[in-house]
């Protein structure tokens, strides 16, 4: 299993807890592990960068919905998540 389908999954059995504590917050996670929760995608960008450098990790709205989050950096490839 990849790091992102490890993080993927992690999210996606945690969400509903997560859910109704943080709603509408995001989480940044590592594997198996929440790192913290964050009122703006930018701060927990931010702090996986600042925590992790280059390697990746995961940044997801809890919200009701799957609702993908588009950072222009990533989608134009300016910024790369997984260097490897």
């Amino acid at each position: 299993m990849s790091p992102l389908e490890q993080e993927l999954e992690f999210f996606a059995k945690n969400k509903a807890k997560w859910l109704s504590v943080h709603a509408g917050k995001f989480v940044l996670v590592k594997g198996s592990e929440l790192i913290d929760v964050f009122d703006t995608s930018d701060a927990a960008i931010a702090e996986g960068a600042r925590r992790f450098g280059s390697q990746s990790f995961l940044v997801r709205q809890i919200n009701s919905t799957d609702e993908k989050i588009y950072i222009p950096a990533l989608a134009l490839g300016l910024l790369y998540a997984n260097p490897a």
